[in-house]
């Protein structure tokens, strides 16, 4: 056979096994892809749609929660001079103010008159030394304490007439914080044995200062409890301060002789720089207690008052600073020292509640 007939052979064979191979497919099909179609899990042999990235959301944040007004009538700031400007202290007749300024590196002590119109400081001392913590005699003469020695002594100064400046204390240990009873006959203190900066701020793990009355020339020096910060009552026979508890700083009053302690005001946060009103009705300190709903700035200082049987506790400032060191003038109005603006300066207001 030639080559042209195998070539005719070939391709008959070719046609038989297509024919054979397409009957082939159909039975297949027939039998199988039925099977294929109902399978439960036949749209895995579908492409599955692509998974959409993932989109992180985030929520908006929360509205700020608006401070509350402060609780004083004609709050203002009465100094502000540049540094800081600390320890604010009325005069009896409630026309002075002193207070403890630094203008430069060291504390002098300073005093102005806030019912003038304009303020205008009138320097009291002048050292290289921190002169602080004022206290009047009267209305013509301050005490104040000064690292101007090896320890820290109290001292006397008088702004009318020829100006002469007196050590009190002379003694071995650190006495600072001075205050004159009202009928300037008793002085009282803190000491401690470490030499301190006076414008530090105490820690509850501290271990607290003696407190000491003396007579006005420094004469009978007897200690009568410890604590911070140490404020006579008007009618001079009681003394109210603030010592630290286990965890925190709290507020006792007691007797001019250190009889019949009370704890006056008990809080898981700090209570500090107590005084009394000039009726003796109420009490003012400075608390980093939560405060009222609302306040947005925890932790901070704060001006409270409340009476002294403890009713009518009420936050008088909600500063987004530290307001500290309150006093309370015969004229109805609280001075005391706030950061608030940023550095250490006195303001003034009347609270709107009575107790």
């Amino acid at each position: 056979m030639g080559l042209r007939g195998e070539s005719r052979q070939n391709r008959c064979r070719l046609k038989g096994f297509a024919k054979l191979s397409k009957q082939c497919r159909r039975e297949f099909n027939e039998k199988f892809c039925s099977v294929i179609i109902n399978y439960p899990f036949d749209n895995l042999s579908r492409k599955l749609p692509e998974e959409p990235a993932s989109i992180t959301t985030t929520s908006p944040p929360p509205p700020p929660v608006p401070i509350p007004p402060d609780n004083f009538i004609d709050l203002v700031k009465v100094i502000d001079h540049p540094g800081d400007d600390l320890f604010p202290e009325v005069s009896p007749d409630g026309t002075k103010i002193a207070y403890a300024a630094r203008k430069i590196d060291n504390l002098d002590v300073f005093y102005f008159y806030p019912g003038a119109p304009r303020v205008n400081p009138i320097q009291v001392t002048r050292h290289i030394a921190d002169d602080a913590h004022p206290s009047w005699l009267g209305n013509e003469a301050l005490f104040f304490d000064s690292s101007r020695l090896d320890t820290l002594s109290i001292w006397r100064v008088q702004i009318t007439g020829q100006r002469g400046t007196n050590q009190i204390t002379v003694r071995d240990y650190n006495d600072f914080d001075p205050a004159v009873s009202p009928d300037g006959r008793k002085v009282v203190f803190c000491s401690i044995r470490q030499k301190k900066a006076l414008d530090y701020r105490p820690k509850v793990e501290d271990e607290p200062p003696t407190l000491w009355v003396s007579n006005i020339d420094g004469s009978n020096i007897t200690q009568i409890g410890a604590g911070y910060n140490p404020k006579w009552s008007p009618d001079g026979r009681r003394i109210i301060f603030y010592a630290p508890s286990a965890t925190n700083f709290d507020i006792w009053i007691m007797n001019s002789d250190g009889t019949d302690l009370t704890q006056i005001v008990a809080d898981k946060s700090d209570d500090i720089d107590p005084a009394f009103s000039p009726d003796m009705k109420a009490i003012v300190f400075a608390s980093n207690r939560p405060g009222a709903v609302g306040t947005a700035i925890p932790k901070n200082f704060d001006i409270w008052a409340m009476s002294l049987v403890g009713e009518g506790l009420t936050q008088l400032t909600f500063s987004p600073g530290d307001d500290t060191g309150p006093v309370w003038s015969i004229t109805g109005e609280i001075f005391f020292q706030s950061n608030r603006d940023g550095g250490w300066d006195i303001w003034k207001g009347r609270p709107v509640i009575e107790w």
